[in-house]
């Protein structure tokens, strides 16, 4: 019988997402990457397989989310031009 999870994966994935952003691929070590993801070391391995494996479901995961923002901006009520103005005005201000 599979042993339940402890943990909530989606959580855990956007942590690791937070380490590979400030961190970078190879500045994240796996033990950067098990203490501010909450877990241990067997769990991430059995979870999510080796870092680089991690590190392509954190991406994703990040694609995911900036996409979701993408339609939620696009589909605001008003005018199109509007919300794409707006939708580039916070593109460059997250850049800054």
């Amino acid at each position: 019988m599979a042993r339940q999870k402890e943990f909530d994966r989606d959580e855990v994935l956007h942590k690791a997402m937070e380490v590979f952003w400030t961190r970078g691929y190879e500045g994240a070590s796996i033990e950067d990457l098990v203490k501010h993801m909450g877990i241990n070391r067997q769990s991430m391995y059995d979870t999510f397989g080796d870092k680089h494996s991690l590190f392509l479901e954190a991406l994703d995961r990040y694609r995911e989310i900036q996409s979701r923002k993408v339609f939620e901006v696009l589909e605001r009520p008003g005018s199109m031009k509007k919300n794409l103005r707006q939708l580039f005005e916070e593109v460059v201000a997250r850049s800054l």
